[in-house]
């Protein structure tokens, strides 16, 4: 899970972006930290199809 620096927020060009996995995932130490960063987005619902796979964490809008 790593999100490439040269990504941006397609709405608002931020880069404060996370990663969105989707459950249930096994809470690691790692990515625990990854998720108090704000890193890592975890959804607890199954994956759906098209998913989002990134949150901007300065406007909210997921692609």
């Amino acid at each position: 899970m790593s999100i490439p620096e040269t990504l941006r927020c397609p709405k608002c060009g931020s880069g404060d972006l996370a990663e969105i996995i989707y459950g249930p995932v096994e809470m690691t130490e790692k990515l625990l930290l990854q998720v108090q960063s704000k890193k890592v987005l975890i959804r607890s619902e199954p994956k759906p199809d098209n998913a989002p796979r990134y949150y901007c964490s300065y406007c909210g809008y997921e692609w």
